[in-house]
């Protein structure tokens, strides 16, 4: 990053940016040539302004506003599991959650589970978060696959093969202000894994990040303990968003600073549906090492873990760095990540996160 311009690099790809065009050809042409006008150690090849980066199309639609689209990838996918000709679903994902199914009809496809998944992986992670949640459910039984997951895997197929062409449009409003959806789903697996196994009760972790009105950053996981209740649950999640949410706050602010020379004011909000503020709760407690450590101003190393993996955001919401408000859960795009959703559910949120 330097003065109006930054520089993206990806192994031997590279993007300059910035709002002068002959700063970026002035830069491109310093470092292919020395100053004797010989040529440098560094070899470019200018491609022009972007259009693919990654494998991911980048159409200008407006000055302030762009759309990605893989309509590649999607092909291929398609292709790899035969089902370029299937009937199309409005939705990449069922409203009952996706087992292990352990006794179920074995794998059976002529396409290779995981290198299917891992390349719904890279287009929900990049241009579509729209499938992330769908994804992520496939994802976890790559190891052990089943009848019922390639199913599964078919069904986002189908969901993609009504909306190839469709992708991720940003669209800037104006504002500087990074803003965080964060929900879980209390666990959503009961039923539908072995009861015997601890991660039938584990809840699941959504969140989607913007910046500018335009999506940033987005993850849909399951939580890797056990939470005993649904404001638990959804703790842990505003946690894990919040893991996200603060680099990506310090990257943007350094942006700012070298780019844009601090001149504009950085906000961030963060949006839960069951958080107006940070709890603040009483709690009649019997135990006396419990209830020390729940008073004393300081944490002991026995219990340091939890102060980390729980509360580090907190000071942050106390400087008024961020502030947590509430949301209906109608209008939080982050249910998309957590499950999956009946159709005009699914949509309404769809229009929010994907601009269509």
């Amino acid at each position: 990053m330097k003065e109006e311009m930054i520089c993206v690099v990806y192994v031997d790809d590279t993007i300059f940016a910035g709002p002068d065009a002959t700063k970026l050809d002035a830069m491109i042409h310093s470092l292919t040539n020395d100053h004797d006008g010989t040529k440098s150690k560094y070899e470019l090849e200018s491609e022009g302004s972007v259009q693919d980066f990654l494998g991911i199309n980048i159409t200008p639609v407006s000055d302030k506003s762009f759309r990605l689209t893989q309509t590649g990838l999607i092909k291929k996918i398609l292709e790899k599991t035969m089902m370029s000709d299937a009937r199309i679903k409005t939705t990449p994902a069922s409203t009952v959650a996706l087992g292990a199914d352990a006794d179920g009809i074995p794998f059976d496809e002529p396409w290779e589970y995981a290198s299917v998944v891992g390349m719904l992986m890279y287009l929900g992670t990049n241009s579509r978060p729209d499938i992330a949640f769908s994804v992520n459910q496939c994802a976890r039984h790559t190891h052990n696959p089943r009848d019922s997951h390639a199913k599964a895997v078919k069904h986002i197929c189908r969901y993609l093969k009504g909306t190839a062409t469709r992708g991720l449009e940003f669209t800037l409003n104006g504002e500087m202000a990074v803003d965080c959806y964060v929900d879980s789903d209390f666990a959503g697996l009961w039923n539908q894994e072995d009861e015997q196994d601890p991660v039938s009760t584990r809840s699941r972790t959504g969140y989607f990040l913007t910046f500018g009105g335009c999506p940033l950053l987005w993850g849909s996981r399951l939580q890797t303990e056990t939470a005993l209740s649904t404001m638990e649950a959804e703790y842990i999640a505003l946690s894990q968003s919040m893991r996200e949410l603060i680099p990506i706050r310090e990257v943007i602010l350094e942006m700012q600073k070298t780019v844009f020379g601090g001149r504009q004011v950085l906000a961030c909000r963060s949006h839960s549906k069951i958080y107006e503020e940070l709890p603040m709760s009483t709690v009649y407690e019997d135990n006396n090492a419990c209830l020390k450590f729940a008073t004393a101003p300081k944490m002991s190393p026995r219990t340091k873990h939890i102060a980390v993996k729980y509360h580090f955001f907190r000071e942050k919401v106390e400087k008024l760095e961020i502030q947590v408000i509430r949301i209906d859960s109608e209008d939080n795009v982050a249910d998309t990540f957590t499950k999956g959703l009946p159709e005009v559910t699914f949509q309404k949120l769809r229009k929010k996160i994907m601009g269509w």
